[in-house]
């Protein structure tokens, strides 16, 4: 009996009601609280992933940048080892062709030259034996015709003698003197020969060196601009992945700054509908529990009345004969008894909402 009236008791029942209506507000307020830290903590860890996001976007793109130059500098030098394998080939075909030629030259010189040769001995060794023979006969008549000769001579040499001495003496001055100048004047050709020859070596050598620098001045000047050229596009190329990097990091910055904002914005705007149902829940619950706390009284009042009026009527009916008489039809129902300050809460289902975040 005890439970069935704690069960049936209206104050009791409306006391737990309110109990239950604060701790749903206590509810609601903790809800509320642990959404805005929620809140805060997704914005911090969304400036993170961002942070990271971009900070990992720009180290992929510095790394394929360095692929690409890697790739490019792999390219180039496969390239500059094809040239100087191929100028070695060139180089290695022409020497091993130049030497084929000069050894096929030379195999045919020396192939033209050797029946030539072997003629010409033959013919030497013929005349060689033609002319001593011819020397043979031809020296007894010789020597008959010298010795005759040679008294004949004898006698007129030793007649011109004495003015060959004198026209010796003479010759022998003017041949010394002419052959003074001619060797002196010799010796100047000789000399003016040999200057020009210098003269015309130093200045071919001087061409040769001249040309040599020109074509060295033209390679550097050529590696020069290649180079500045490849340093140029290396720097466009890298002035171009920093700008698109930049932008990129702006766009991504801008989209999850925006994201945020929105998400703060709904967030807001949930709050706000939220707080605008519980004002408008807590009003209409007021106003519904001032007019049942009038119904109520009234109705409490008519039954104390009818109560009072069958209390009344049995004990007249007691007092005459213990007569039984059933109660009014207004007593057959149970009374509410409603305090000051009470207010009748509608408890809302439990909505669908957005995951708790702990502290850490």
């Amino acid at each position: 009996m005890r439970g069935a009236s704690d069960t049936l008791d209206p104050i009791a029942a409306a006391e737990a009601k309110i109990m239950g209506s604060k701790h749903l507000m206590a509810a609601v307020a903790d809800e509320l609280s642990q959404q805005q830290r929620w809140l805060a903590h997704y914005h911090v860890a969304e400036k993170r992933h961002a942070r990271r996001v971009m900070v990992q976007g720009v180290l992929h793109r510095l790394d394929l940048a360095r692929l690409a130059l890697m790739r490019f500098l792999r390219r180039l030098t496969l390239l500059f080892l094809r040239m100087v394998r191929s100028v070695a080939i060139f180089v290695s075909r022409t020497a091993a062709a130049l030497f084929a030629a000069m050894h096929r030259a030379a195999t045919a010189c020396v192939a033209w030259l050797r029946p030539r040769a072997y003629a010409l001995a033959l013919l030497l060794r013929k005349w060689l034996a033609a002319s001593w023979a011819w020397t043979v006969v031809q020296s007894h008549a010789l020597a008959v015709t010298l010795a005759r000769w040679a008294a004949a001579a004898w006698a007129w040499t030793s007649v011109q003698a004495a003015m060959a001495a004198r026209a010796g003496v003479k010759g022998a001055s003017i041949g010394a003197a002419w052959l003074a100048a001619t060797s002196l004047a010799l010796a100047v050709a000789l000399w003016r020969g040999l200057v020009r020859i210098l003269r015309r070596t130093r200045a071919l050598s001087r061409i040769l060196a001249r040309n040599a620098l020109h074509g060295a001045r033209i390679a550097s000047a050529w590696t020069a601009v290649t180079a500045r050229a490849l340093a140029i596009t290396l720097r466009q190329w890298s002035a171009a992945a920093w700008t698109w990097t930049r932008l990129e990091a702006r766009l991504l910055a801008r989209a999850s700054l925006e994201g945020t904002r929105q998400a703060s914005s709904w967030t807001a705007a949930n709050a706000r509908t939220a707080a605008a149902a519980l004002r408008s829940n807590a009003s209409a619950g007021a106003s519904w529990s001032g007019a049942n706390a009038k119904a109520a009284s009234r109705a409490s009042l008519a039954a104390a009345s009818a109560g009072y009026a069958w209390a009344a009527h049995n004990l007249n009916g007691i007092s005459r004969g213990f007569r039984h008489v059933p109660p009014p039809a207004e007593a057959n129902h149970r009374a509410v008894a409603i305090r000051r300050c009470t207010a009748l809460v509608c408890v809302e289902q439990k909505r669908v909402h957005l995951p708790m975040v702990r502290a850490n």
